[in-house]
């Protein structure tokens, strides 16, 4: 335990010295996170490169503990010679790339593919589950699910830095988590690497604490998810012949949590599961006017939580405990809706849109018109500017329509579905248009309609001239305040021009 303590330090001096170094370094680069008005809501350009301060603390720490130590590179298990060695490298060359030049996802995500398999060529994975006493063989599925698990650590740490020491107070957590259990087990290579990465964080975190003077970046965040999926398979795999799957994921719960509720979020709204947005846990406390100190000590406090679980569970061989903690810890954010209400409401009415839709063709019969609509984040009445255009739909032939609106510098987000499953046309045109507001893509509203030929050219060019104001009413919705007011009431005459009229 002593080594451990020692690395710890000494990675903990490390960043504290390189630190400010690195911080002028960036700025002196021009590698720095801008302000936009938009989605980055801080006042003044904040240095990047956080990472890189991390990854050589703690790498300078394990150099000194493997001088110190009768270490030899035949004695240095193959995960670590030639898997995190190599895809950290990786890693970091995408994240500073992503940090200064700004990588779109497809990217960045090829980058993580190419890291993961690394770790998983050089023996990083499982080939067997193992929950609550049963074991389930992955078989040919053994290297996609071991990619697949390094790369949901790697994105869900990812996602998660999105507040100032967010990612490092909760990386510093689990990485204790997975050090004591390296420890324990005796893995002396893997515990030296969670606490050598425990102690390039906490004194990274002497300057990454709200205000923050230097960003952890997409470097830092990545380099963490990598490091706890590797230490997390090979102490899995290390105590039985199996993957005991509730342990990591008690321990990574949190950011599990979040990257899922992001995912359910994107794909059941259309959107690109690599477009940004600010429905994560931290923005929904910061919206409800939390400080971000308040917030980071709340998630960090959750995430001590489920790995304190994570431990019980595995010093008494009991799944049970960790999966408990950790079902109740969604439970009661989702009840109390503090999180994750608003991604259940979009699973149940997704899945509803799709049994009606099979039932509908199992029986060979008409069913109503379906709608649902759902404030995913803020308090603006957006289901007045749905209702009128929902209610205008019918009269141009529309039997499907969508918006979907994400404001990040408002923390306003909506979406809205409405078929009309009576039609049982199948030759359909169909609209997609981006919705605007000073040059920012803020929402997109689909249409399908069922009318063919002249007819269907009609429709569209009505059509187009209601949704000509829909710009100007978003625009109004978004500067008066966030308060209810009396819902819009739809024109009805089909030979004058189509708008969407107030009541007041």
């Amino acid at each position: 335990m002593l080594d451990n303590l020692v690395a710890f330090s000494l990675a903990l001096f490390a960043a504290l010295l390189l630190t400010p170094w690195i911080a002028k370094l960036a700025q002196r680069l021009k590698a720095v996170d801008f302000p936009d008005g938009h989605r980055k809501s801080h006042l003044l350009a904040v240095p990047l490169g956080g990472g890189v301060v991390v990854a050589m603390a703690a790498a300078a720490s394990l150099v000194a503990m493997f001088w110190m130590l009768p270490v030899t590179l035949d004695s240095t298990p193959a995960w670590l010679l030639r898997g995190l060695l190599p895809a950290a490298v990786i890693l970091m060359l995408v994240g500073i790339v992503d940090d200064t030049l700004s990588l779109t996802g497809i990217y960045k995500l090829i980058g993580q593919v190419f890291a993961a398999s690394l770790m998983v060529a050089a023996g990083s994975r499982f080939e067997c589950l193992s929950l609550f006493g049963y074991e389930f063989p992955l078989g040919d599925f053994c290297i996609p699910f071991s990619v697949f698990f390094c790369l949901g650590a790697i994105n869900a740490f990812n996602l998660i830095d999105g507040a100032d020491s967010l990612a490092s107070s909760i990386g510093a957590v689990v990485c204790l988590t997975l050090g004591m259990i390296a420890a324990a087990q005796g893995q002396m290579h893997a515990a030296l690497v969670c606490f050598a990465l425990v102690g390039a964080l906490v004194g990274f975190l002497r300057y990454n604490l709200p205000p923050a003077q230097i960003y952890l970046g997409d470097t830092g965040s990545m380099l963490i998810g990598l490091v706890v999926a590797t230490v997390a398979i090979e102490c899995s795999i290390k105590r039985q012949a199996a993957f005991a799957l509730a342990v990591p994921l008690a321990i990574c719960a949190i950011p599990i949590l979040d990257v899922i509720a992001a995912l359910i979020r994107r794909v059941t709204t259309g959107q690109s599961v690599f477009d940004a947005d600010r429905g994560h846990l931290h923005h929904v406390l910061l919206v409800r006017g939390w400080t971000v100190m308040r917030t980071v000590i709340f998630i960090t406090g959750l995430t001590a939580l489920t790995c304190g679980a994570a431990l019980v569970s595995y010093f008494s061989n009991q799944d049970v405990f960790a999966l408990l903690i950790v079902g109740g810890v969604f439970v009661t954010l989702a009840v109390t809706r503090v999180f994750g209400h608003s991604e259940v409401a979009l699973i149940a009415s997704h899945s509803k849109r799709v049994v009606r839709r099979l039932t509908k063709r199992a029986i060979s019969s008409s069913v109503a018109t379906q709608e649902s609509s759902i404030q995913l984040q803020g308090q603006r009445n957006w289901q007045n500017i749905w209702t009128g255009l929902r209610e205008s739909m019918p009269r141009f032939h529309v039997v499907s329509l969508s918006m979907h609106l994400n404001i990040p510098q408002l923390q306003e987000a909506f979406f809205a579905n409405w078929n009309d499953d009576n039609c049982s046309a199948t030759d359909r045109w169909l609209l997609a248009i981006p919705i605007k507001c000073e040059e920012h893509v803020i929402g997109k509203l689909s249409l399908q309609g069922a009318s063919h030929g002249h007819q269907a050219l009609d429709d569209m060019q009505e059509l187009l001239g209601l949704l000509g104001t829909l710009d100007w009413q978003i625009k109004s919705m978004m500067d008066a305040p966030p308060t209810p007011f009396v819902a819009p009431k739809v024109a009805t005459a089909r030979n004058s021009k189509p708008q969407l009229v107030s009541s007041n």
